[in-house]
């Protein structure tokens, strides 16, 4: 395969220009002057057909002189024919070809700026949907992107790591997760990072190979901007409530110089979500030197510091009792404020450095030089031989005080009575709901006075407010090749390496009122009492008296190393665009413990070993394969096949099976494989178009990691699952018909399946060191994928008018499922005392293990829009009304708990958890732009 595609290569090289009578030009949009590319281009009487460039650049030289009619068709366009003149024994340029959006949709980007992106700047609802964000010219994606985002809707049911998302050519993908990290961006989609192209599925990309869930390539080159200021305030009554944006740039000047500065920030002294507030600023700098039609130099830099409380899932018990789906528990009074144990800081400055060179005309050599330093800190309270202070622990709810004494007895009266007393209690004291900072504060300051447990502990915390933190920084250098080597092939390429360190740790964030935090594990103190080296975090510091800052629990890095190169084809004849790309990868990953933990003392501390002294570490050598083929009926109708065919080393965040106390990987660790095919029908006719398309995908190897309590063990406890085998498959329509002057319908939908198809394997790896690490099989096949529903519709209608833009629209979701928990799929040996019989074992566990579906859920929507054009520039006002019927009731996700009642083996003491979505949701913005 390598030899007949690298003589074909060859061949492509040498292919002389046989043909020297035609045309060439630039299709552009007629707005923003930005390329269009894959437009179609054809040649009316002589029937030939070519496309245009990623840099909206086309050329036909086979071309018979003579008059003719070029009829341009892009998606999202409306159709355009030009007169041409033919001369002979010359193509002739006959420059830029202006493109009007469709007649239904001549909306000017630059002026409407509704960026609900920004709005749900929270990772996961972000990382949804992921790198389909600006799909314009696919109606099925658009749906997705935009109307199917309240349900988290997940592309084909892949993971946010089978995505890959750039910029300016460089793979940012975090080295640890696999994901795009788009809070990164600052919520400046709408202006710093405009600028953008998508590839759904397995669509080439002419700046990377893309991945099974498409790619995304944000461009921030100076000259790129149009010169002039933009601004935007908007209001929103959902994560944050005020945001304010200023971007400047100055265009090309005639010194070859351009500069572009973007300011965000986004306010919300408390969330929509009590308990929650939102402070957040975000930069981003752009400077290019043009010096020549071959050379120029671009430097970017920006950076987003944020700080926000958040909310957790809750039981659906918490949240009728506290009368409110959007109950947070991670709050209470301090002082007589609001005080959040759940805030998240986090800042991910980067800068990054291009050197663009066009050594002739369809040829484009990007290089590329990057640094990032992703600093994310996450608090949380612990607590020492205390009892949790959390409201929703399952022994301060009233479910725990259910009766079980026989009815009529007086212990049951008794049971009852404290039932509804807790009941009585949470019903109608929101304090009880809440976190009592004051009896937190008040315990650590009598410990101060006296620690009856241990009079040589005198001062030290009951509770503190710990930081997890997750430090990583990344080197990136990449160099992309885009060649367009005669009107019918195409050549794309590239390298790229990587070096990344990722700190891992924990310090004291707040002793709330103590004088210091012992740097011990509470439960191997419990269990091990007389093993005083087994309870320390770090034997190379025994019962260190942590205070503000300190670092604690555990504190690690691991070290990646990425190299990869990639290679593409694009044939475009008359009726065929045939594209094939090969990738390959290698990557290099190890631990390096800075504690030396007491429960594994020789495999925590340093750079793990072999048996030979050598420093150990892991390698995986990863290729793939695509190809796609599109066949052009004629100009309005196509039929397009791609398959893929690769693997993919673990990631690293998953590769461990507890790397906080340990270097130890999982069992089995290998490189994750996955083959994937889809088929589909396009058809583009002035006023009707859509597509419909059938897709299958199988991974195998596939890992993933959790970390829960156990109660039966009472320690926390990892949980790393390997060798899974899930399957995707399914159906995506999206048509749109415009039907008068400026009024048109649109409809999309999905039906799916996304399922485990094997039993993969558990491992539990105790953090006190009680038990050794046990592996088990779970029973997963064919258990559904939750956290993204299965079938999703949408059916919207817009109308168009004089710079009044109106759309109202509606959804409908079902088939979706809670996040199975493998602890509950796998063999239980005490669940034989509840049964007989195989038959009756058997019925228990599949109770147990029963996968619950989420509710059903309804959705309407309206926007509003109104552009004004003045003498100095144009004004924009946007208003949105999400959830417009005020469903209170739309189950966004949720998961079964990994902990379990291994006593009485009842589901109803660890029952599920749920995220709820906001009732009607407001989000209007004012822009100005001159």
């Amino acid at each position: 395969m390598r030899l007949k595609l690298s003589l074909l290569l060859m061949l492509a090289f040498c292919l002389p220009a046989l043909a020297a009578t035609g045309i060439k030009g630039t299709v552009v949009d007629a707005s923003t002057g930005k390329p269009v590319a894959d437009a179609n281009i054809l040649l009316r009487a002589q029937q030939l057909f070519t496309t245009s460039a990623s840099d909206g650049t086309f050329e036909i030289t086979n071309a018979e002189s003579g008059s003719d009619q070029l009829d341009i068709i892009a998606y999202g366009y409306d159709d355009m024919s030009v007169d041409v003149e033919i001369l002979a024994d010359m193509v002739r340029n006959i420059g830029e070809i202006k493109l009007k959006a469709e007649s239904s949709a001549t909306l000017d980007a630059d002026n409407y700026v509704f960026d609900e992106d920004a709005v749900a700047d929270d990772s996961g609802m972000q990382q949804s949907v992921g790198t389909i964000q600006g799909a314009t010219d696919n109606i099925f994606y658009q749906a997705a992107n935009y109307n199917f985002s309240i349900k988290r809707y997940r592309f084909r049911g892949y993971n946010s790591n089978w995505s890959e998302g750039y910029i300016n050519g460089v793979n940012y993908n975090d080295a640890m997760r696999g994901q795009f990290n788009y809070s990164g961006l600052g919520g400046m989609t709408s202006s710093a990072f405009r600028s953008k192209s998508s590839e759904m599925g397995l669509q080439p990309a002419s700046y990377g190979y893309g991945g099974l869930g498409g790619s995304q390539n944000f461009t921030t080159y100076a000259s790129e901007y149009a010169p002039g200021f933009r601004g935007n305030l908007s209001y929103t009554n959902s994560n944050y409530m005020l945001r304010a944006m200023l971007q400047y740039s100055t265009g090309l000047n005639k010194h070859g110089w351009a500069f572009s500065a973007s300011i965000i920030g986004r306010y919300a002294p408390e969330g929509v979500i009590k308990g929650t507030f939102y402070n957040s600023i975000g930069y981003a700098l752009s400077i290019q030197k043009v010096f020549n039609e071959q050379h120029s130099l671009n430097l970017t830099t920006w950076g987003s510091p944020t700080e926000r409380a958040t909310s957790n899932a809750a039981t659906q018990e918490a949240y009728d009792l506290a009368g409110s789906n959007l109950y947070n528990y991670d709050w209470g009074y301090l002082n007589g404020k609001k005080h959040s144990d759940r805030v998240i800081k986090s800042f991910d400055p980067s800068a990054m450095l291009n050197w663009i060179w066009r050594p002739k005309m369809g040829v484009t050599l990007n290089t590329a030089l990057a640094f990032r330093h992703n600093a994310y800190q996450r608090s949380k309270l612990n607590f020492y031989q205390a009892a949790d202070p959390k409201p929703t622990y399952y022994q301060n709810l009233p479910s725990y005080y259910l009766p079980d004494a026989d009815p009529g007895t007086d212990l049951y009266e008794q049971q009852l009575q404290k039932y509804n007393e807790v009941k009585y209690a949470w019903e109608n004291d929101e304090s009880v709901r809440q976190i009592d900072w004051d009896g937190i504060y008040q315990t650590n300051l009598l410990n101060r006075q006296w620690y009856d447990r241990d009079p040589e502990l005198k001062g030290q915390s009951s509770y503190i407010l710990m930081d997890d933190h997750s430090d990583i920084t990344s080197y990136m250098l990449t160099s992309n090749l885009d060649m367009r080597i005669n009107d019918k092939l195409k050549l794309q390429g590239g390298v790229n390496f990587s070096y990344n360190n990722a700190h891992y740790y924990a310090t004291v964030n707040d002793l709330l009122g103590g004088e210091f935090w012992r740097n011990v594990d509470n439960f191997s103190e419990r269990d091990f009492a007389g093993d005083p080296d087994k309870l320390q975090n770090d034997m190379r510091n025994p019962n260190f008296r942590a205070k503000e800052g300190d670092k604690i629990e555990y504190d690690y890095n691991i070290h990646i190393y990425k190299a990869g190169i990639w290679l593409q084809n694009e044939w475009d004849t008359q009726h065929w665009n045939v594209n094939y790309a090969v990738q390959g990868n290698i990557v290099n990953f190890y631990r390096d413990g800075n504690m030396q933990n007491g429960r594994a003392p020789e495999h925590s501390y340093g750079h793990e070993t072999d048996a030979n002294g050598n420093k150990r570490s892991h390698t995986f050598v990863t290729g793939a394969l695509k190809a796609g083929a599109t066949w052009k009926i004629n100009g309005r109708n196509y039929i397009t096949a791609n398959a893929t065919i690769g693997n993919r080393a673990p990631l690293v965040n998953d590769a461990y099976v507890n790397a906080r106390i340990k270097d130890e990987i999982c069992s089995d660790l290998k490189a994750e494989e996955y083959v994937s095919a889809d088929l589909s029908y396009q058809w583009n006719y002035s006023r009707f178009r859509g597509s419909i398309t059938g897709f299958w995908t199988k991974m195998w190897n596939g890992m993933r990691h959790n970390y829960f309590y156990d109660y039966d063990l009472k320690t926390m406890m990892a949980y790393a699952m390997s060798n899974i085998t899930t399957e995707y498959k399914g159906v995506e329509l999206g048509l749109k018909y415009d039907i008068w002057n400026g009024l048109s319908v649109s409809a999309a939908g999905v039906f799916s399946r996304y399922q485990y198809k094997n039993n993969p394997t558990g491992t539990r790896s105790a953090q006190n060191g009680a038990m050794a690490d046990v592996t088990r099989t779970a029973y997963m096949k064919n258990v559904y994928l939750g956290g993204t529903p299965q079938q999703a519709y949408s059916l919207a209608l817009n109308y168009n008018i004089k710079q009044w833009f109106f759309e109202v629209n509606a959804q409908y979701f079902c088939d979706g499922y809670v996040e199975a928990a493998p602890t509950r799929h796998e063999e239980m040996p005490g669940l034989w005392k509840f049964a007989t019989s195989v038959e009756e074992y058997r019925a228990e566990q599949a109770r147990i293990g029963a996968q619950e579906k989420l509710k059903n859920a309804f959705v309407m929507n309206l926007s509003v829009g109104k552009v004004i054009y003045t003498n100095f520039g144009s004004l924009n006002f946007n208003l949105s009304v999400n959830n417009l019927l005020n469903n209170r009731n739309i189950q966004t996700g949720g998961f079964q708990e990994y902990k379990f009642d291994y006593t009485n083996y009842t589901t109803t003491k660890f029952p599920n958890r749920y995220w709820y979505a906001q009732g009607i949701r407001i989000f209007f913005n004012f822009g100005i732009r001159f």
